[in-house]
């Protein structure tokens, strides 16, 4: 079955995302890209699967990451200290405001710098199940009998910043659950969330558009999942 046969009548762009002209040209050029053919064993299942590889951040941006992180926290606490010894608000402000975006700039650099050298990150789609693999090879894997929905859904980024995301819906009482990082775990359950993944348009080499219509194309047709290797042109590793 081609990806053509499979996916060639369902490109309509999801009501939920945010669709302009910039970022419709940039899905269409990326096309098939990164889409390859991989073997991978987990949890003793040793299976071929499609991946749909996401792009990998070269390590000179998290050592960047990392040194701009702890000067906005040196910043916000030298203001912090300097508010309590002249008794001013401003600097609380700061701590407030330039603290935060500290943390989050060091939390990029973790997330960037743990990456190992070999491991292509991304979403791998087999007969069985969708597998999650990190830029360090930690791998998060939901059988396919546990996914309840794909959904699309929207990220904001801050200012006019956003991106799309397909979040991929486990049922709240699947076993996988257990799998997840327990803050995590917590976080979406009091949030009544139940996408266990949520991969970003940004993050993906090929047109999430497609990406999209595929893994949706999977869940609702499970007698073909066994020709899943064959759904789309890949390239070769």
């Amino acid at each position: 079955m081609s990806g053509e046969n499979a996916l060639g009548a369902e490109q309509s762009w999801p009501d939920r995302w945010r669709w302009d002209e910039k970022r419709e040209r940039d899905y269409r050029r990326r096309g098939w890209a990164g889409v390859r053919v991989e073997d991978i064993e987990h949890d003793g299942l040793r299976e071929s699967g499609l991946l749909l590889a996401f792009g990998k951040t070269h390590k000179i941006v998290g050592v960047l990451a990392a040194i701009l992180g702890m000067v906005l926290l040196a910043a916000a606490g030298g203001n912090a200290v300097a508010a309590v010894v002249e008794r001013t608000w401003v600097g609380l402000g700061a701590l407030v405001v330039v603290g935060p975006l500290g943390v989050v700039a060091l939390l990029s650099a973790y997330l960037i710098l743990r990456g190992r050298r070999g491991v292509v990150p991304g979403v791998l789609v087999t007969p069985t199940r969708i597998l999650h693999r990190d830029n360090a090879g930690d791998v998060v894997a939901i059988p396919w009998h546990d996914v309840s929905a794909i959904e699309p859904r929207i990220l904001k980024q801050g200012g006019s910043r956003y991106a799309n995301l397909i979040a991929i819906e486990a049922h709240p009482t699947a076993p996988v659950w257990e799998s997840v990082n327990p803050t995590l775990r917590r976080l979406a359950r009091r949030r009544d969330d139940s996408a266990l993944l949520k991969v970003q348009d940004n993050a993906l080499l090929m047109n999430p558009l497609i990406a999209y219509h595929l893994l949706r194309h999977y869940l609702a047709n499970p007698e073909q999942r066994r020709d899943i290797c064959h759904a789309a042109p890949v390239d070769q590793p």
